[in-house]
This record gives structure tokens, sequence and C-alpha cells, in this order.
């Protein structure tokens, strides 16, 4: 490995989770063997007390020193190992029968204890217990600990060497965990790269485990996306911007021209101050459109939010209308509830509802019929009978200064329906744009 290598892994917080679990779980398994050897120790020295406490009791019994003398030798021929020796002593500390040699003094009777003690095996160390008989004897039982001592070595040499293994096997683990997280990590990071130098239609790879990073690079993906949308959309605003103003400032500047060289009489300077002040009063419209849509994507009119008639808002926006559909022949027609309760802004409805209504005047032929419907929901519908909208611009539609391109010799400037969106964004409603079949229905409706 590396020394660059090394010096990510110290930074990585894949390889710091990785030791710490190391970590955490070494020490739980440590207090795990631990807790096991000790409770083996204490099973095992239960036994023995247990077997200590049943060999006192049945030696208490005897009904002589003789009978008790003949059964601790005949105990101690029968151990041919020498594990459990049993002693008898006198009420002085004098050794009887059996072993070891001497009484230890000072032990309380009937509670087991440890004794370093000569047998016949040797100097052992006995796990014991001593009962005074009825005649004043003193009989003592022992069980030699080497095999449970061997045992506990045998269990602690398992756990020490278990555990070591576990741990490496654990830390290999962990290391190849870190490792695979930190390579999925640098994966989405080359990524991110790739998008900051230019690649903006690059997304953030997704595993198929859908876990929580997958969630995260999901969100970043969808953030992505949307950035790319909006620069799309800034571009193509400018790009329009640039077609449209064009014509009118190209025009202004020759009217201006034309004045300046003194070549028309008053007449024709007012006709060309009038044309100025309409191409200009035009420009200075569209940026006050484009103002109002940042205003409304910012939401900062939702503090206006009040109870409404959404009945009335449409039935008052279709009267202001139809006087110009009566002009050029077109027929309102409106299915609009009496009431219909609503809380929003009543001037932004108002406007959303007008701009609907007016795009469905411009686009439809004389004698045609623009039907204005009104449902709970609230679900409203315009629909006209003029030459409909693609199904690959409606979408399209909806950005700045976007504009279907059979359309493009009518007035407007493409900011209507940009206009008409951020005001259902505002109240949480959403705008779809369909075939009328003929025609088109734009409706907006809760989200």
């Amino acid at each position: 490995m590396s020394f660059a290598a090394i010096k990510r892994w110290r930074r990585s917080s894949s390889a710091r989770f990785a030791l710490i679990f190391l970590l955490l779980f070494g020490a739980a398994a440590i207090g795990l063997f631990a807790f096991v050897n000790a409770r083996a120790l204490a099973h095992f020295n239960a036994q023995t007390d247990e077997w200590l406490a049943r060999e006192t009791i049945r030696m208490t019994p005897a009904a002589t020193r003789a009978d008790a003398i003949a059964r601790v030798d005949h105990h101690n021929q029968s151990d041919i190992h020498h594990l459990r020796p049993f002693g008898l002593f006198d009420p002085a500390g004098r050794r009887l029968a059996g072993s070891p040699a001497t009484m230890p003094p000072g032990k309380v009777e009937d509670t087991p204890f440890d004794l370093q003690a000569h047998t016949a095996r040797g100097a052992v160390t006995l796990r014991a217990m001593m009962r005074r008989l009825s005649n004043g004897d003193h009989f003592l039982v022992g069980q030699d600990l080497q095999e449970s001592r061997a045992f506990a070595a045998d269990l602690v040499f398992a756990i020490v060497w278990g555990g070591l293994a576990l741990l490496l096997l654990c830390l290999s683990c962990a290391v190849w965990l870190a490792f695979l997280q930190e390579r999925r990590v640098r994966r989405l990071t080359e990524s991110l790269h790739q998008i900051m130098a230019g690649q903006l239609d690059a997304r953030l790879a997704l595993s198929p485990r859908r876990d929580e990073i997958d969630e995260l690079a999901g969100g970043v993906n969808r953030m992505l996306a949307e950035l790319e949308r909006l620069m799309l959309e800034v571009k193509a605003a400018g790009d329009n911007i640039a077609h449209d103003m064009r014509t009118p400032l190209t025009r202004l500047l020759a009217n201006l021209r034309q004045v300046d060289h003194g070549r028309a009489d008053c007449a024709a300077m007012a006709a060309v101050i009038s044309d100025a002040v309409e191409d200009v009063s035009g420009m200075i419209a569209m940026f006050n459109a484009l103002l109002r849509i940042s205003e409304l994507n910012e939401a900062a009119r939702r503090q206006a939010f009040r109870a409404i008639d959404l009945a009335e808002i449409v039935g008052d926006a279709t009267d202001f209308h139809e006087v110009a559909a009566h002009e050029r022949g077109i027929t309102i027609r409106r299915i609009v509830p009496a009431h219909l309760a609503f809380e929003g802004d009543p001037d932004l409805l108002f406007e959303a509802v007008g701009n609907l209504i007016d795009n469905a005047i411009k686009y439809t032929p004389s004698g045609g019929e623009i039907v204005v419907d009104l449902a709970a929901g609230p679900v409203l519908s315009i629909a006209d009978t003029g030459p409909g909208i693609p199904a690959d611009e409606r979408a399209k539609v909806l950005r700045r200064f976007h504009r279907v391109e059979s359309s493009r010799s009518l007035p407007g400037n493409g900011l209507g329906l940009a206009l008409v969106s951020a005001i259902a964004q505002v109240h949480r409603l959403e705008l779809h744009i369909g075939d009328g079949k003929p025609g088109c229905v734009v409706s907006l409706e809760a989200a």
C-alpha cells in the first residue's frame, strides 16, 4: 500500500468506524470470554463444594472412631490416583488416618477452603471441608484442584487464541468493508468532480442495495437534475430574450436614427415616439413579469393567503375576458359552482386564471369555444378549440420565454404559462397541459 493510500485511510471515516467497531467488538468479546471463564470456574467449584458437603455428611453417622478410621482407609485405598484424600484427626489435631499429615489450624467447620498439603501425590492444592464428629474427632475431605485448574488453563488458552483468531477475522472483515465503502465514496467523489468539470448530465452511480448512501446519492441526483434543468432554462431564457428583444430594439434603433437625421415631420416623429413607447412598454412588461416569477418562486406571497371563494375568483376572471372573447367571435361556456372555499392569494389566482383564459382566446379561432370548468378538489380546467400544443412541447412551454414555433408571430413573450406555473407552485397546485381533441386543455388541481 502506498504512502498516499495510508494517509487517505487515516483520514477515512470508514476506516475510523471500522476501527471503532473492532475495538468495541474486542472489548465485548473479552468481557464475554471473561464472564464464561468465571462462570465455568464457579460451576466447577460449586460441584466440588457440593461433593465435599455430601461426603462430610455421610461420615457423620459413624458410630465409633474405629468405624471412621476404617471408612477413611477404605476410601483412600480405592482412590488410586490420590485425587480425593480423606483425613481423620483426634480432638488435639493428631492424625488418626488418611492424609494430609497435619490438621489445618483455624479452619471453620463445614465451610469449603483451599489447602496446601502433602499427600501421596506430593505437595498439592486441595479444596477441602472439615467437620467435627460426635466423639470430638475431626473429619477432613479434600478434592485435588489439578483437574479444574488444568481445565481452567485450557479454557483460558482456548479463549485467548480463539479471541485472537476472532479479532483477526473481524479486523480483516472491517478492513474489507472499509475498503468497499471507501471505494464507493471515491467513485461518488469522482462523479462529482466530473460534474464540477462541466459534465452536467453525469450522475452518481447507485448500487442495488438501496441503502442510506444510495438514498443520499439519489437526492443528489435529483438536485443535479433540477440544477441542470434550471441552467438549461436560464440558457434558453437568455437565447429567447435575445431573440424576442432583437426585433423591438432594432425597430427602436431604426426609428431613433430616422428622427436623429431630421427627415421626419412632426406627425412622423409622433408616430415614431408612439412606437418607441410601445416597444419600451413591452420590454418593461416582460421584465416585470420576470421579477414577479422570481418573487413567486421565493414563496414570499404565501404570507398574504386567506380564505377565499375560488368560484368567485374564476367568475371574475372570466367576466373580465369575456368582452375580448366576444369581439373575436369566441364563446365562453362556464361550468362553475356557486361557491368553492379555498385558501390562497386572490390577486395571484385572478392573474393565473386570467392568463389561462387570455391564452385560450389568443389561440382559439373565430367561432370557437372556451370551456371554463371548476370542480371540488379544487380542479380548474380551461379547454379551447384552437390548434393545441404538441406533446413534445407541453413541458417546454412552462419554461420562461419558450414559445411554440407556430405562435412566434403572435403577440406575447412566452412568460404567461411560466407565471401561471409559479403561482400554482405557491398554492401547491399542479399545472397540466393535455390534448382537447381538438384544442388544448390546461388544468390546475391540488397536488
